[in-house]
């Protein structure tokens, strides 16, 4: 194999994005061409052992790039609270070829976030008038291509599909080079729909688990009006079944909230034959004690 044409051979996307077991330092590359043979060079461990070629300029920056960690955590929280992923709700248009990465693991990340895609090849005519959030487009797509012009004419953000992997991966990382055609405005509006979806999804979420904490009236079954309700037991709460009733749900009905304590009907009845049977131990110890 041609050493030379092994080095720069490839499409353009593979050179620019692949990621292998070593960190190299150019003039590396011209030292193996120069010898006609790979040298030898020290393996490189995720972060740690970065390799004594490499010079400081060609460091990766830690803050960029790698996954924020508090990401996955995130997303997990959101599906186990409202049973969606991150991109729940986004619709989304794939067009051109994608080599890094491939359509297929493009449609399965969205997928598996729960996202929707419209379609991956042309014609799009019957999407562009549907609420398309997001089309990712090719980088290599010239602007002026024919489906990029109808994306434009609709105000369609076109992203790149880093876009997306960056929203998930690591939030709040700014997200305008991933941008295309100066769609930046489009896709700012376009995510903070999105975002605002997701949080209307996680307050209605929220307030239906509050709601299921409010009492219900015995009588009617319902859970509002609560300044009528009144709910069984005494301040301390040592009595009383803590179930609610609506004054006008009473029988017989009441005018207002009592200001005493109030027990529903089987907790006053309880309560009442306690106190009947209180009352003839009472009458029969007395009555013993007469005897004597």
């Amino acid at each position: 194999m041609n050493l030379e044409w092994f080095i720069v051979s490839g499409h353009r996307l593979q050179r620019k994005r692949s990621f292998s077991r070593w960190i190299l330092k150019t003039d590396y590359l011209t030292a193996c061409v120069e010898a006609g043979k790979l040298l030898d060079e020290e393996r490189m461990n995720g972060t740690k052992g970065i390799d004594r070629r490499l010079s400081n300029q060609q460091r990766p920056q830690e803050s960029g790039d790698f996954c924020n960690l508090e990401a996955p955590r995130k997303w997990r929280l959101l599906r186990e609270r409202t049973g969606h992923g991150a991109l729940y709700g986004m619709r989304i248009i794939i067009y051109g070829d994608f080599i890094v990465p491939p359509l297929d693991t493009l449609k399965r990340a969205v997928k598996a976030g729960d996202g929707t895609i419209l379609a991956t090849s042309p014609p799009y005519s019957r999407f562009l008038d549907s609420g398309v959030d997001f089309a990712i487009v090719s980088e290599v797509m010239p602007r002026c291509d024919k489906w990029v012009q109808e994306f434009l004419r609709h105000e369609i953000p076109c992203v790149l599909p880093d876009y997306l992997v960056t929203y998930v991966c690591k939030p709040g990382y700014p997200l305008n080079n991933f941008v295309q055609y100066n769609t930046h405005a489009w896709a700012e509006r376009s995510l903070k729909k999105h975002v605002n979806r997701l949080e209307e999804i996680v307050e209605e979420m929220v307030q239906s688990d509050d709601n299921s904490n409010d009492v219900a009236c015995q009588v009617c079954g319902l859970p509002d009006r609560e300044e009528v309700m009144l709910i069984c037991g005494d301040e301390s709460g040592s009595r009383g079944c803590g179930s609610g009733m609506h004054v006008d749900c009473c029988d017989p009905p009441l005018e207002c909230v009592p200001e005493e304590d109030w027990f529903c009907p089987e907790c006053s009845k309880n309560k009442s034959n306690t106190s009947t049977k209180r009352k003839s131990r009472k009458t029969t110890t007395t009555s013993k004690k007469k005897k004597k």
